[in-house]
């Protein structure tokens, strides 16, 4: 596993003349983490569903952390430059310790 930064950011919307308009996303939290790849049963069910580019991050436990868990779908991760889209949080049993965020790379 390999430590880095990454930047954890809140997609933001609004709606104009009946249609809803992406502005430019803010930052929630900036953390550092562990860094690692699928492995294993999670890799092949991965590249089952098409999620060839994927990263996992190991982060600590905090308020922040746990509001993605309720929205993940709202949040991306930018690490080294990288785009990746959340589609997975385990909380670990709600040990309150780890959290692991699955992403996958967007182009």
């Amino acid at each position: 596993m390999a430590a880095g930064r990454i930047k954890i950011y809140r997609r933001q919307s609004s709606t104009e003349g009946g249609r809803r308009v992406e502005k430019e996303p803010k930052l929630f939290y900036s953390c550092w983490c562990e860094v690692s790849d699928l492995y294993g049963n999670e890799l092949y069910k991965a590249l089952d569903i098409r999620l060839e580019n994927t990263a996992v991050f190991e982060v600590r436990y905090c308020q922040k952390i746990k509001e993605i868990k309720k929205r993940a779908k709202e949040f991306f991760v930018e690490y080294e430059g990288d785009r990746y889209d959340i589609y997975a949080t385990d909380f670990r049993a709600n040990d309150k310790q780890k959290v692991i965020l699955k992403t996958n790379r967007t182009e």
